[in-house]
């Protein structure tokens, strides 16, 4: 009976998602029943996708075409009005930007960099760790945060596999001297000769000066080496657990920290841009606005993380072992920090010559980035060439993308270019990128996941979901702006902890803005620091794409990252409020209600330039 009672419940258990996909529309159905507004029916919209995401009872990208299916039908817009926003400007730049990404990793030319900087890092292990952060935290600037983890993850556990080998092979060494009990006689003190009696009773007589007579017996060091196993066959020494815990935790934090710094390095930044995009036609973040203000607050945190890394696991912890190399501060190069450098050179090696292609991509990557940069700098750039406004992120993003499917991958061959002699080739060369590769690595859903929350926040607008949430927030008026910030980007903070922060980004923004309008605060005072906060989701394998990916390898426990991350986002709380109250006044005047934001908002008039 017992065992029928619990095949029933397992059974009834496979079916969980289905019963959750169902029971959710039902339970939000009074809502609309009960007031059969325009409001109420975007509310009901918003509140089952939420709990949709929250438990992932089916894919995120399915939930994000919810609106498609249920604005014309709740009047909400139209379904042609509604299909328009799943592809926008905002989602051509994320395009160009990810075949630009591909292209990188296609041609491994991330890998080489990435090595390339370790190798001249250091390999002492507070400025290995170092390296391993500030690398991962360059490239997620411009490649998706996953592919830096799943490229980075491999490097470090060479490194620490390695370091326990050598310590393996050094443990039965000394098994084996173990073996032998050696008898030391020092008592002829006339002739100064030391005999050393073995077990198989020859001697040996050596020069020495005491005149004890020791017996000594040479034994191993009585610290067993502790393995970690898992499925993947990753294993450690016990001595280089600490350091591997603290490498697998720097390189999924820095790819969080990495993607904050460009628009393109993560979708909630995406996600905040095309928000503003249909809201204020002539706001001022673009790519260099969002660079300078972002890039130097995510490089003084990433050394934040560093230092708080090293104070938990490294040489700056109180408790840990003095003796420990891996805590040395000696400028002598250890027989650990040998081993790692040849692990990293070996790495190196493998890669070869730079390639034709390694330095095509880096050069057109190189381009991209000057053409993103130079677009407009306060009201300067080479888009003043064009008609006004014609020109955004996205046409560069979009003009190098079709110049790698056009570039040859290998250099010419033929009359004055000719570099050997040789038979033409029986096939056309190749390019950079083709469609193979790019549909093969495109995150698709991706489009689907931003499509979505553009329709639920043009929805929210079309109905006054977002007006009547911002009277609602009015009780937040009479607390300092600062204050409210602190608060939003709290809980922005924590929330992405339980799901996707993409899914956080879209239903906190338009309430966000939906507030700063409500408030008379600069729209950019409050929804730039959220969306940075978002991605700063640091304790649980769930939160994030490669916090499960490092957790997965079985060298961390929940303590350890929840612990460890728990104090880093409070840390980051802390730091972008400050940030955005200081750089933030430099760099854009925060205090005041912009022009821009007007629009028909007559109630901050007396608040604007």
């Amino acid at each position: 009976m017992g065992s029928n009672c619990k095949q029933i419940f397992w059974e009834l258990w496979s079916f969980m998602d289905i019963f959750v996909i169902l029971f959710i529309p039902i339970l939000c159905l009074p809502l609309i029943i009960a007031v059969p507004t325009s409001e109420s029916y975007c509310g009901y919209v918003l509140l089952v996708m939420a709990l949709y995401w929250v438990f992932e009872c089916m894919p995120i990208s399915v939930t994000s075409l919810i609106p498609l299916a249920l604005f014309p039908v709740f009047g909400i817009m139209d379904g042609g009005a509604t299909a328009s926003m799943y592809f926008k400007d905002t989602s051509a730049l994320l395009l160009g930007g990810i075949m630009m990404a591909i292209a990188i990793e296609n041609w491994n030319l991330h890998r080489r960099i990435a090595l390339g900087v370790l190798m001249i890092s250091g390999t002492k292990p507070r400025w290995l760790l170092l390296g391993f952060m500030l690398v991962t935290w360059f490239l997620s600037m411009w490649i998706s945060n996953s592919a830096t983890t799943s490229m980075m993850l491999p490097i470090a556990q060479a490194v620490l596999v390695r370091l326990s080998e050598i310590k393996e092979e050094n443990k039965e060494k000394l098994r084996e001297l173990e073996s032998h009990h050696i008898d030391i006689d020092l008592s002829d003190e006339d002739n100064g000769a030391v005999a050393y009696v073995v077990d198989n009773g020859t001697m040996d007589t050596k020069p020495g000066n005491d005149s004890l007579h020791k017996d000594v017996t040479v034994t191993e060091n009585r610290n067993e080496v502790k393995e970690t196993d898992n499925a993947d066959d990753f294993s450690i020494s016990e001595e280089y657990k600490l350091m591997g815990k603290a490498l697998m935790l720097a390189i999924c934090y820095s790819s969080s920290i990495g993607g904050t710094c460009t628009l393109i390095g993560t979708p909630p930044n995406l996600i905040l841009l095309g928000q503003l995009d249909d809201r204020y036609p002539d706001h001022p973040l673009n790519f260099l606005s969002w660079f300078v203000f972002s890039f130097p607050s995510s490089l003084v945190f990433i050394f934040l993380a560093w230092l708080w890394l090293l104070a938990t696991f490294l040489e700056l912890n109180p408790c840990r072992e003095s003796g420990c190399r891996s805590c040395s501060c000696s400028c002598e190069t250890s027989e650990e920090e040998t081993i790692i450098k040849n692990v990293l050179k070996n790495e190196y090696e493998k890669l070869g010559a730079w390639s034709w292609a390694e330095l095509s991509v880096l050069t057109m990557f190189v381009a991209l980035c000057l053409f993103w940069i130079s677009r407009d700098i306060g009201g300067y750039g080479w888009c003043m060439l064009f008609p006004e406004d014609y020109i955004t992120d996205a046409t560069p993003a979009i003009f190098m993308s079709i110049v790698l499917f056009c570039f040859p991958s290998e250099f010419p061959n033929f009359y004055f270019l000719r570099t050997k002699e040789d038979s033409p080739p029986s096939k056309p060369r190749t390019s950079l990128l083709n469609w193979q590769v790019v549909n093969k690595k495109m995150p698709w859903s991706l489009f689907l996941l931003l499509g979505g929350g553009f329709a639920l926040a043009e929805g929210m607008e079309m109905s006054g979901l977002s007006q009547w949430i911002g009277d609602l927030l009015t009780a937040l008026d009479g607390l300092s702006d600062w204050v409210i910030v602190l608060i939003c980007g709290a809980v922005a903070c924590f929330f992405t902890e339980i799901t996707s922060n993409t899914a956080v980004a879209t239903i906190l923004i338009p309430i966000l803005i939906s507030l700063a309008e409500t408030t008379c605060i600069n729209p950019l005072y409050i929804t730039v620091p959220c969306t940075i906060l978002v991605s700063y989701a640091f304790m649980l394998p769930v939160a994030t794409a490669p916090n499960a990916m490092v957790f997965s390898n079985g060298l961390l426990t929940i303590p350890d990252m929840a612990l460890t991350g728990f104090f880093l986002s409070v840390f980051g709380i802390i730091w972008i409020t400050f940030w955005v109250n200081s750089w933030g006044n430099l760099f854009e005047d925060i205090d005041t209600y912009p022009e821009w934001a007007m629009l028909d908002n007559t109630t901050c008039v007396d608040s604007a330039i």
